[in-house]
């Protein structure tokens, strides 16, 4: 009840997995009612280039790398990331800063990149979710890497 279709921009990120798994939507342009799953965790904001700022900071290897020592461990290793990533100090979105700009710039991209792969001939559509992810991110490692180092910056790390 607390989701409203009037949220435009939305970032989502996985409750379940070993990694952060995030993605910005347009809530206008989805057939209504949209309504995030028990299973997601989601933010409205109020500009796209916030919401790609928070999607690329997400998705980082950084943000990953620190949840670790706090996620449950089973057979298969780390799992639920739950609200463990809304302890890394990530600063609000000030369109201002060239920071917080370069990383809404390259979190813009690599989500134009990742859609622009769900089409692509290879795109593994019958296999896993965790399969589908990695193919993305494998051929998405240049832009990660930069979007790693930007946040290891914004982090002071």
């Amino acid at each position: 009840t607390a989701q409203s279709p009037a949220h435009r921009h939305l970032v989502l990120y996985n409750a379940n997995g070993t990694n952060v798994s995030a993605a910005q939507i347009n809530n206008v342009a989805l057939p209504l009612p949209f309504i995030v799953d028990h299973t997601l965790y989601w933010i409205a904001v109020k500009e796209l280039s916030e919401a790609d700022y928070l999607a690329a900071i997400l998705n980082s290897v950084t943000v990953n790398a620190a949840i670790k020592p706090f996620q449950s461990t089973g057979l298969l290793g780390e799992r639920h990331v739950h609200k463990k990533v809304l302890d890394v100090p990530i600063p609000h979105f000030n369109s201002e800063i060239a920071l917080h700009q370069k990383l809404s710039e390259r979190g813009s991209a690599a989500h134009r990149q990742a859609s622009a792969l769900i089409h692509d001939p290879n795109f593994p559509a019958s296999s896993s979710l965790a399969r589908q992810r990695a193919f993305i991110r494998t051929a998405l490692t240049d832009i990660l890497a930069e979007i790693d180092g930007l946040v290891r910056e914004l982090l002071g790390l």
